[in-house]
């Protein structure tokens, strides 16, 4: 073998491996909703694939948990909470998109959180609580809000004007950084590999480097929370005055429902990021406060959020933070 067949076979090696690999890990869309069409294997007769930290994955926790759904929960990893298992080839296998959250029910994948959460409430037993409310007002009322509160995978700060969803992943940026310190660089490399959407690993593999305040620093990084601050606080207004008029306990008033699980979880990433006790404070929101407060004392809450957490996450948010308290910069570039 000559020495240019020497240096050339690694090459061919790995041409080999990622032409293989890349076939294996590739996404396609899905339709939402019950797919009747599909039967995979399954343990319970409810399973979801979901992840700790992922803002769909809780909201059809905490659904299923409010319907006293009894489901087996399949850990499913994103990057930020250690590898890019949504792309592996047994995951795809459950969801083609490779996107989570899903439900399996007897074997048949239901896609897209909403579609989740709604076929949740149509599977439910007699006297489960009534998420979806029966006058048609209150009805698209919650569907307002619901929509209001949607987080979309295709574009996820589209529309941060007009949604208070689409300002969680600017606000979440501080988590990730921290969150990902924690995270080998070979893996986050795959995704440049595999993962359709290149900014995402670009952007983590820049963040592991550079770390939380010289990111920060970066102009488009600091422009997308400031924006995202912005219409957030406008948003959180909105639902506080909301209280005000409809008298609470929840946003539709008397009537807990799927609009109040939604938002539970955009308060909850801004409890994370420590996004919500400043505005609470800056802006006097006590109603949004007092109304945080009686979701996280339901009982789905310990069963859906408390109960199924991620060491990542949790080490993230404390180094987050910390890293606000003792440095000033990071405090004023995060608007504290």
């Amino acid at each position: 073998m000559t020495l240019l067949s020497l240096m050339l076979l690694p090459i061919v090696v790995f041409a080999i491996w990622f032409m293989f690999e890349k076939r294996r890990r590739q996404t396609r869309p899905v339709a939402g909703g019950l797919q009747r069409d599909i039967s995979l294997p399954h343990e319970a007769a409810f399973e979801l694939y979901g992840n700790a930290f992922s803002h769909c994955s809780r909201k059809t926790r905490l659904v299923m948990a409010e319907l006293g759904i009894p489901f087996v929960h399949k850990p499913i990893d994103l990057i930020e909470t250690g590898s890019y298992q949504t792309l592996s080839p047994a995951y795809l296998k459950v969801n083609p998109s490779g996107l989570i959250p899903t439900l399996v029910h007897n074997g048949h994948p239901v896609y897209e959180s909403d579609d989740i959460m709604a076929y949740a409430v149509s599977q439910a037993a007699p006297g489960a609580p009534l998420l979806v409310p029966a006058d048609a007002a209150l009805r698209k009322s919650m569907d307002e809000w619901t929509a209001f509160g949607n987080l979309s995978s295709n574009a996820p700060t589209a529309d941060m004007e007009k949604r208070i969803g689409a300002c969680v992943p600017a606000l979440t940026l501080p988590l990730f950084i921290t969150a990902i310190q924690y995270i080998p660089l070979h893996r986050i490399l795959f995704g440049l590999l595999f993962h359709p959407d290149k900014a995402r690993p670009m952007f983590f593999s820049l963040a592991l480097v550079l770390g939380l305040r010289r990111m920060l620093g970066l102009k488009p990084v600091r422009g997308m929370i400031a924006k995202g601050r912005r219409f957030m606080g406008s948003h959180l207004r909105r639902i506080d005055d909301a209280l005000g008029v409809t008298g609470g306990p929840w946003v539709l008033g008397s009537a807990f429902s799927l609009a109040d699980i939604t938002l539970a979880c955009v308060l909850l990433r801004l409890e994370e990021t420590g996004f919500l006790k400043t505005f609470v404070e800056k802006d006097g929101l006590q109603r949004v406060a007092s109304y945080y407060a009686r979701l996280k004392a339901r009982p789905s809450w310990a069963e859906a959020i408390s109960n199924v957490t991620h060491p990542i996450i949790t080490q993230g948010a404390e180094d987050l933070q910390t890293a606000r308290a003792r440095d000033p910069v990071i405090s004023q570039m995060l608007g504290g």
